[in-house]
């Protein structure tokens, strides 16, 4: 995955803003600590429609259903990679009822974002940068509802370039 963009430390515990077609959502960051170069990176932790990296958007072809315990289908979680960017993140097509997180992975780190009802039931994780070499991973869960049936969660493979 390529290497773009510049170094910058991110504190962890920071309150990001995602946007979903145009309304703003406060959301919590869950940031991994890392130490020397797996560091934070400037843009990690960063909506990723709304710093223009997915403009360069592709698809990495990794996906996986959100599922009960019993297996049924709940939505789909989706990774997808920026080219511009060198950044992963994940997306979810769920009920539009539905709640959850999104969680991206590295080896060395990890950011998740909190998602609510509404946006036709597609919501995107913050991104986290995963230069050429890296391999990442998306995880998300859902809610739709009141009880175990109605919770569901689910994991891509990795992807790595």
């Amino acid at each position: 995955m390529a290497v773009l963009g510049t170094s910058a430390a991110l504190a962890s515990g920071l309150l990001a803003t995602g946007l979903m077609n145009g309304t703003a959502h406060a959301a919590s960051l869950s940031v991994a600590r890392t130490a020397g170069p797996a560091g934070a990176h400037s843009y990690d932790g960063k909506d990723p429609y709304r710093s223009g990296c997915a403009k360069s958007k592709v698809n990495t072809g990794k996906k996986a259903s959100l599922k009960n315990e019993v297996g049924d289908h709940l939505g789909t979680i989706r990774l997808f990679y920026s080219r511009h960017c060198g950044t992963n993140w994940g997306e979810v097509s769920v009920a539009t009822s539905a709640s959850g997180t999104i969680t991206v992975y590295t080896s060395a780190k990890s950011r998740s974002f909190t998602y609510r009802p509404g946006n036709g039931g597609h919501h995107w994780g913050n991104m986290i940068y995963a230069p050429s070499g890296v391999c990442a991973k998306a995880t998300g869960t859902v809610t739709a509802g009141a009880g175990r049936a109605n919770k569901g969660s689910g994991t891509t493979a990795k992807a790595c370039d």
